[in-house]
């Protein structure tokens, strides 16, 4: 399954254009969408373009019953972002902006978009449980949380018998990242012991980022990056990385978006890849992911070779 990110929906890609993607989506089969309520805040008119698009898409459409949203608050404001804003009367002012953006009555899979270590998971649980049960959302997840916050709240939940976080959705990709490249120290990754501790679980994965920002397809096309991508994704572990591909493109006869994006599907554990895309010809290398089957084998000696996992 693959998961389309929409944070630029309404602003780097206009309305048209955003309709059409999520048209051709919606066409080849695909009905989940990622978006958040800080999404393109930071551009002056930008405040919840994601989600007042997606709205209009499926008011427009009348989609709404056969679409699987995930939005996410609790996200600091973009001035103070060293101030957590975990309040409940905070959180459930995101939800219910997330509610009227989006022109619906219940949220299908709400994210924290970050944590407030400060606050107990026992009463983080217990206002999103009061959230589900007012019918504003169906099930919800963490993002960015640190893994011992994360172990916490899920063995808070089984104490307290109720379902708890469903999935994580964090920074996760084919490539290994430079951490010290992210200017939002904020955001939490993946690493060995997270992945280790989904493999043993079973909780479920969003990956963002997952097709690392295009740095994979356009360094093995010889393409120009984007500025910064060198700094989280120039290493040598990398470099490795790119020389394999040519082998593996031949034995899947898949193309390298395909792969990047089907290397986080084929983890052992359900794990959605959230992809977002410039052009519907984009869009299209990215479903053709879907039909891309990565063997056990082949996951696990790429996997092997990736420094984040195993240092």
């Amino acid at each position: 399954m693959l998961c389309l990110g929409t944070g630029s929906f309404g602003t780097g890609l206009p309305r048209a254009a955003a309709f059409e993607q999520l048209d051709r989506f919606y066409e080849r089969g695909g009905t989940f969408l990622d978006t958040a309520r800080v999404y393109a805040a930071w551009i002056p008119g930008g405040d919840q373009a994601s989600e007042k698009t997606i709205g209009a898409w499926m008011k427009e459409r009348k989609l709404r019953d056969r679409i699987v949203i995930s939005t996410k608050g609790a996200h600091p404001d973009l001035k103070t972002m060293d101030i957590a804003r975990m309040g409940k009367a905070q959180v459930r002012g995101d939800l219910e902006e997330s509610l009227v953006a989006l022109g619906t009555d219940c949220i299908d899979l709400y994210f924290l978009h970050r944590d407030d270590p400060a606050v107990p998971v026992t009463e983080i649980l217990g206002m999103l449980e009061e959230f589900k049960k007012e019918g504003k959302l169906r099930h919800y997840g963490c993002s960015n949380w640190k893994l011992e916050r994360l172990k916490a709240a899920d063995r808070e939940a089984r104490r307290l018998g109720c379902e708890g976080f469903i999935s994580n959705q964090l920074l996760w990709s084919i490539a290994d990242i430079n951490m010290s490249g992210i200017g939002d120290k904020t955001m939490v990754a993946m690493d060995g012991e997270t992945f280790a501790y989904h493999a043993a679980s079973g909780k479920s994965v969003m990956a963002y980022t997952s097709a690392c920002r295009g740095y994979v397809a356009k360094k093995r096309q010889g393409l120009p990056l984007a500025p910064g991508l060198e700094a989280v994704y120039g290493n040598p572990s990398n470099e490795l990385l790119l020389k394999d591909f040519p082998v593996w493109e031949t034995a899947l006869r898949a193309g390298t978006a395909s792969i990047v994006l089907a290397y986080i599907m084929a983890a052992p554990f359900p794990s959605v890849p959230i992809a977002s895309f410039s052009s519907l010809a984009q869009l299209d290398q990215g479903l053709a992911a879907a039909d891309t089957d990565i063997p056990g084998d082949l996951f696990e000696e790429i996997l092997r070779s990736r420094r984040f996992l195993y240092p």
